[in-house]
């Protein structure tokens, strides 16, 4: 069942809550939009069709494609998931690991609080190709949600 667009939280930190207050996070509704729109980009980008699939899937497996997250924004997705908070990530598969195409900071949050699985929308291309984002992780170095940095903002 989607969730209703949620108010953030008003919570503190030492970046204040002026910050916290403006991060809003998406629903399970809007993430299933968002991953629609990046299948039509990648197809428009890569020229195959690609299919979503809904899975749960090992968070050892996750493979960060954004080298910094926002700490503002980490201390609510925490918040949140402590309240419920399920919208899936959006990956891509490839070679046995799932590169994260949207929402690191609730891949990152919820390896923090020890869970061991994400709800995830795959975005499985019906044709073999090594998505653009695998060669940029290698490039950068990200083999696993740990090496991401956190940064305040």
């Amino acid at each position: 069942m989607p969730q209703e667009v949620q108010k953030p939280r008003r919570l503190h930190s030492r970046q204040g809550s002026k910050v916290l207050r403006r991060t809003k996070l998406i629903t399970r509704e809007e993430a299933f939009r968002r991953a629609e729109r990046i299948k039509d980009e990648y197809k428009a980008i890569y020229g195959i069709e690609f299919e979503l699939e809904r899975a749960f899937i090992p968070l050892e497996q996750v493979v960060p494609t954004q080298r910094e997250l926002s700490e503002a924004k980490l201390l609510v997705v925490l918040q949140e998931i402590k309240h419920g908070y399920d919208a899936p990530i959006v990956v891509i598969p490839y070679g046995g690991k799932y590169y994260v195409l949207n929402d690191h900071h609730r891949a990152f949050a919820l390896k923090k609080l020890g869970f061991t699985e994400v709800e995830a929308i795959l975005l499985r291309p019906k044709n073999g190709f090594v998505p653009g984002v695998v060669r940029t992780v290698e490039k950068g170095g990200l083999k696993k949600l740990e090496d991401v940095k956190i940064v305040r903002d």
